[in-house]
Formats: C-alpha cells, sequence, structure tokens
C-alpha cells in the first residue's frame, strides 16, 4: 500500500467515524431524562450503567451524530446518514458497553479505566458498522486512528 491509498484509507476511515465522536462527546454536554438502567441493580448489587447513562444523552448523541452525517453527506455529494446512524448508534452502545464493565469491576463514574474509557465508542462504531452496513476499513488506519483518540 502506498502513501496515496494509506491516505485515502485514513480519509475514508476519518469520515465515517466523524458521526461517532460527535455522538460520543454530545451526551457530556446535553443529557437528561431517566438513567437507561432507571436505577437499577444487576445481580452484583452494583447499579447496571449508573446516573451518567441517560435516554437524554442517548437521543442527544444519535441526532448530533445525524447532524454530522448530514453535512458530511452535502461535503461528499453522498448520503451517508445510514452509515452516519450505525456509527453513532455503535459509539454509544460501546459507551454502554465500557460502563457496564466498569460497574461490574468495582469502578464508579468516572473513575479511569484506561483504553476502555478511551476507545470504547470507536470499537463500538467499527463493530456497529461492519455488523449492520458490511464496511470493512484498512487494518493500518484502524490503528492508527486508535492511537490518535488514545492521544486525544
Amino acid at each position: 500500500m502506498d502513501l496515496i491509498q494509506f491516505g485515502y484509507a485514513l480519509l475514508r476511515l476519518f469520515i465515517f467515524i466523524l458521526p461517532a465522536m460527535v455522538a460520543n462527546g454530545t451526551p457530556v454536554i446535553i443529557h437528561g431524562l431517566p438513567p437507561i438502567d432507571m436505577g437499577k441493580k444487576w445481580r452484583d448489587g452494583r447499579r447496571v450503567f449508573g446516573d451518567g447513562k441517560t435516554w437524554g444523552g442517548i437521543l442527544s448523541g444519535i441526532i448530533a451524530g445525524l447532524i454530522i452525517g448530514s453535512i458530511e453527506s452535502i461535503i461528499i455529494w453522498r448520503n451517508i446518514l445510514y452509515d452516519a446512524f450505525i456509527a453513532s448508534l455503535g459509539a454509544l452502545m460501546g459507551d454502554l458497553v465500557a460502563s457496564f464493565i466498569k460497574r461490574r469491576i468495582g469502578l464508579e463514574r468516572g473513575a479511569p479505566a484506561p483504553l476502555l474509557d478511551q476507545l470504547d465508542f470507536y470499537v463500538g462504531a467499527l463493530v456497529f458498522l461492519y455488523i449492520f452496513d458490511g464496511k470493512i476499513f484498512n487494518i493500518y488506519a484502524i490503528l492508527v486512528f486508535a492511537i490518535l483518540i488514545y492521544a486525544l
């Protein structure tokens, strides 16, 4: 793979992951409504997800991801709204899975979990894009983006 092909692979991945990045960050700013787990506890006695995961956060994240997907669609002259929705939903589900894991190992809301905290949304978006839309990305581009996301 030459440098131009790799640059294209990075750009392609960026286009599909940008809605997920925005969807992941939006619930921090715009949240509310009841917690997704409705205050329920898992069999270990800890909350399933915790107060930080709300229906308002999920909705705001999906809407923000769709707005970015709409802007991208206009810029690249190709409708990628479905992809933006899938990536956004995957990012938010990845974040929920990470929250579930953190609660199971006894970490409270806001407690650091290196790698898990930084890459949960990214892995979720990639998995959803593959499962629901058959998107396959260059492995080197995936790794470069993982390093960039972790660094940010």
